[in-house]
């Protein structure tokens, strides 16, 4: 293990020059995975399975020939016969929001004012607002990532793929919402300061899609827009009583968002219930033309509610993916497992052996390639937010070897995945260990003890991240403590509509979906 000083030498010629305290920070946090990284140097890999382009192999989508068409979703129509012109609505409501939680970065008053519809028969989600994380292009209007290094950022020139997609149905962007620094800093980013849980201000509203999830739940918009790398979809939807989605990486276009890592990053929606989600992952999905990860897609169908769960199977991983967990969180996946058993679902076997693995050598890679991004601003460190250089910085001096072992190891969690899917249709497992984190420190807490906040909420939802398998996270009750808990469906990569069905018929059958925070009521 290299010393502070050698560390911050090989960083300056790397062409990063940190202060002495950056230095001491990125060294810790080098020391604090070396365990995980040495152990998986000592592993040897298979000369057949040493190319780490299997990673990406692993996640080519199913063929598109004689796709049968798809016809409308019909969740559009009901959320444009309850949303339709509230935008204006929206932004006030919104406003009294974020004076009591913190949760927006800017209020889109234009956008809300001037939306008028075309002549003819109106667009599927005409006139719906929703709300965007502000690492997300909206044209016209700035994109902050929460850092102070861009607080006076030029005005988007156009928008984002996904907020263009839906915009081109109808809706209406109404927020820049707010987001840890560049999605990957710490609760407390310097330019805004946290945002607080709808369910408990005393609490986080989690990250890195903290606002969005915030305004979702709280009522202002039917549903949001977010970022996911090791969580930041699914952990606020957790913590918020959402059902957030992260797909198949590479199935929806990042054109316009603002970089982090390119291995692990995915744009997906927030929303109460899953057949919103559904019908907003359908619009979002399939190529731009610009996104070189972005393939061609078969039509997804709408996410309808089964008659019963006949034949699905269902694995339910313990071991690490259990080990840490509060007994709350524990019930509420006791209570989805039991009511897709009553819908005739089967519970097989199934273990991720390596799942341990997954959360340091996933932020290896992630903190790899952010450096990589944040280079060209290295010499603007010194305004970012400590934890953000903290974490990136883990990064700078990663070797190729390990960067290289680390995607290899990608492809040995996926073969591990094969082989719980070869007899499972899909993997249920806490979203996240414990309700949402307290402030100002962000622990949480598993059955009465403390825990680091980065020690616990991503040990499930990184596997995703690193293998790009997607994952649903929908409520499954509220703990004692008065906040949600969530559990996570993990899914075959493109098979999003398995996981999504299989929410739709547990969300009919129980009402944790509907159950709003009591500022909801306070912002009326």
């Amino acid at each position: 293990m290299s010393t502070a000083d050698e560390l911050g030498a090989l960083a300056a010629r790397l062409g990063y020059t940190l202060d002495p305290g950056q230095v001491t920070a990125m060294h810790d946090a080098v020391a604090g995975a070396e365990p995980a990284v040495a152990a998986l140097r000592a592993a040897p890999v298979p000369a057949a399975a040493a190319d780490p382009a299997r990673g990406e192999a692993w996640l080519a989508p199913p063929a598109v020939a004689g796709s049968a068409p798809t016809g409308p979703d019909p969740r559009a129509a009901e959320l444009r016969a309850e949303w339709s012109g509230r935008a204006a609505g929206a932004v006030q409501r919104l406003e009294r929001l974020h004076a009591e939680l913190n949760c927006t970065i800017r209020v889109l008053h234009e956008r809300a004012r001037d939306h008028r519809a075309p002549e003819g028969p109106p667009r599927p989600l005409e006139g719906v607002p929703f709300a965007v994380k502000d690492v997300i292009d909206v044209a016209g209007v700035p994109t902050t990532g929460a850092s102070r290094t861009r607080a006076d950022a030029a005005p988007a020139a156009a928008s984002a793929t996904v907020v263009a997609r839906l915009e081109a149905v109808g809706a209406v962007p109404v927020s820049k919402d707010a987001t840890t620094e560049f999605a990957v800093g710490g609760p407390h980013p310097p330019l805004t300061g946290p945002c607080r849980n709808p369910w408990d201000p005393g609490r986080w509203a989690g990250g890195s899609s903290t606002g969005t999830a915030a305004a979702v739940a709280a009522g202002v918009v039917p549903f949001g827009l977010g970022t996911d790398v090791g969580g930041s979809v699914r952990l606020p939807a957790a913590w918020c009583g959402l059902t957030g989605l992260k797909p198949t990486a590479g199935a929806v276009p990042r054109t316009g968002v603002m970089p982090l890592s390119w291995t692990t990053e995915t744009v997906g929606p927030l929303a109460r219930d899953a057949r919103t989600v559904g019908l907003l992952f359908g619009l979002l999905r399939g190529p731009d033309g610009v996104d070189p990860r972005v393939p061609q897609l078969p039509p997804l169908p709408p996410t309808t509610v089964p008659a019963d769960l006949r034949g699905l199977r269902v694995a339910r991983p313990g071991g690490y993916l259990t080990a840490l967990c509060d007994a709350a969180v524990r019930a509420g996946v006791d209570h989805l497992v039991d009511v897709l058993t009553d819908a005739g679902a089967t519970v097989v076997p199934g273990e991720i052996p390596s799942a341990e693995q997954a959360l340091p050598i996933g932020y290896q890679v992630v903190f790899t390639e952010a450096a990589a991004v944040h280079r060209v601003d290295a010499d603007r460190w010194g305004d970012y937010d400590p934890v953000t250089v903290r974490r990136i910085s883990q990064g700078i001096t990663t070797p190729a070897a390990d960067l290289l072992r680390a995607l290899q190891f990608r492809v040995q969690l996926q073969a591990e995945l094969d082989a719980v899917f070869a007899g499972a249709d899909l993997v249920v497992v806490p979203t996240t260990p414990a309700t949402a984190p307290r402030l100002p420190d962000c622990t949480v807490v598993v059955d009465g003890e403390r825990y680091p906040l980065y020690a616990a909420q991503s040990r499930a939802t990184m596997l995703g991240n690193l293998t790009g398998a997607p994952g649903l996270a929908l409520p499954t009750g509220l703990a004692p403590d008065g906040c949600p808990v969530s559990a996570l469906l993990i899914a075959r990569p493109h098979d999003e509509i398995t996981a999504l069905r299989v929410a739709a018929l547990f969300q009919e059958r129980t009402d944790h979906h509907r159950r709003t925070p009591p500022v909801a009521d306070r912002i009326t």
